[in-house]
């Protein structure tokens, strides 16, 4: 995290939660059902391409382990911080140009709500390299052309005698203990049992042919018990195997910050943290991976999703000019947009009864203006303040280090 203050605010996601949890000034454009699927950490490297069950590249959301349901504005204040960070790190942009980077996000979020009110045009809606622009489709075009199944598996694997198994010299992966091969062996039946896609558990397609633990992954997520599963796949040929990412996951760090009867609530919704995580990400998104769900070892509660072969993340240094990251900055907000409206009750009326789409555009019809001002003024003040503390934490680094 002392590599620059963006990367240090992808790392203290609970310095956000603890700043932000019970804002007064949430209540000027939010009322009792403008609560919805959050993404709960949101910022720039937290959109990405990769694979839809259709197998088309996509770009969207990618990242569901601090998923709650909250406030909206939450998700926007995060990742709209990012954007001034990010702007800042790349330079180049005076403060003029970071408000217009942060309004074209807002607003762009704003009339994509208004925009599907009275309508479920989000609920199957996808961002590919058809619809975007600005150099987003170019990146999309790119990861499709470069990137396949055989690339990923030569890359994370060798082939022995014939047959893959998990590269150990490749500097992200860890041999795994036998003690935990074995647990994780035995849990995949039970994983079987909360596919929800269009592929059903069997013994052979899920056939184990190897696991290694995979390390030096994430920002905020560093530490957390994370294994890669290879699995044989549609068949006995070398080059369809499937890597199965499986992932710890505990309490969303909002959770931390909540009154006890919030805490109670979100305890009695979910009966673990994987599945809230499956939920959240069949929620915000559409046509989901068909290996998502959960097993249960070593006393822990695990996310499954497939690698998509198709994973990549845009390079925000890319973002020098204006009109780049305007064009991106829009985009973001579209897509945060979208999802947020088919989480709804369009998703499960059980968990969320309103329609968030119309709810906001009836909070902030005609108020539009205001409602980028707020934006800019939460973004521009607390990424000082999150400089301020990249700073203080950097000299302890160094401090301790010496």
């Amino acid at each position: 995290m002392a590599g620059s203050a963006f990367v240090f605010y992808r790392g203290t996601n609970h310095l956000f939660w603890k700043d932000f949890t019970g804002d007064s000034r949430l209540s000027q454009f939010s009322n009792d059902n403008t609560k919805v699927w959050l993404q709960g950490d949101l910022h720039a490297e937290n959109y990405g391409a990769f694979t839809n069950d259709q197998d088309q590249v996509i770009y969207d959301l990618n990242d569901f382990d601090e998923s709650v349901i909250e406030d909206y504005q939450y998700d926007i204040w995060r990742m709209a911080v990012s954007l001034v960070l990010v702007a800042r790190q790349n330079s180049g942009f005076s403060q003029s140009k970071v408000n217009t980077i942060l309004d074209a996000f807002s607003e762009n979020y704003l009339d994509t709500m208004k925009n599907y009110r009275g309508n479920n045009q989000e609920v199957d809606k996808i961002y590919t390299r058809s619809n975007t622009y600005g150099r987003l489709d170019n990146f999309l075009a790119d990861v499709e052309n470069k990137e396949s199944r055989v690339k990923m598996l030569d890359k994370w694997t060798n082939l022995v005698s014939n047959r893959r198994q998990f590269d150990l010299a490749y500097q992200k992966l860890e041999a795994a203990s036998s003690s935990d091969r074995s647990a994780i062996t035995q849990a995949m039946s039970g994983y079987g049992t909360t596919l929800s896609g269009k592929i059903s558990y069997s013994s052979s397609y899920f056939y184990v042919k190897d696991i290694a633990k995979r390390i030096l992954a994430g920002t905020g997520s560093l530490g957390t018990p994370r294994y890669y599963i290879l699995i044989e796949g549609p068949s006995s040929s070398q080059n369809d195997d499937i890597i199965l990412d499986v992932k710890l996951q505990g309490k969303p760090t909002a959770y931390y910050y909540w009154g006890y009867y919030q805490q109670q609530y979100f305890d009695s919704a979910f009966n673990n943290d994987a599945e809230r995580h499956a939920i959240a990400y069949k929620a915000l998104l559409t046509s989901v991976d068909d290996y998502l769900g959960w097993m249960n070892f070593n006393g822990g509660y695990y996310s499954v999703r497939e690698r998509s072969p198709y994973k990549e993340g845009f390079d925000t240094t890319e973002l020098n000019t204006l009109d780049r990251f305007t064009n991106l900055a829009s985009q973001w907000g579209a897509i945060l947009a979208t999802d947020h409206a088919r989480s709804d009750k369009d998703y499960d009326s059980s968990l969320i009864s309103a329609s968030v789409d119309k709810e906001i555009d009836i909070m902030t019809d005609g108020r539009h203006s205001e409602f980028r001002s707020l934006v800019r003024s939460i973004a521009n003040s607390y990424a000082d303040t999150v400089e301020d503390d990249y700073n203080t934490f950097k000299s302890s680094h160094l401090a301790a280090s010496c």
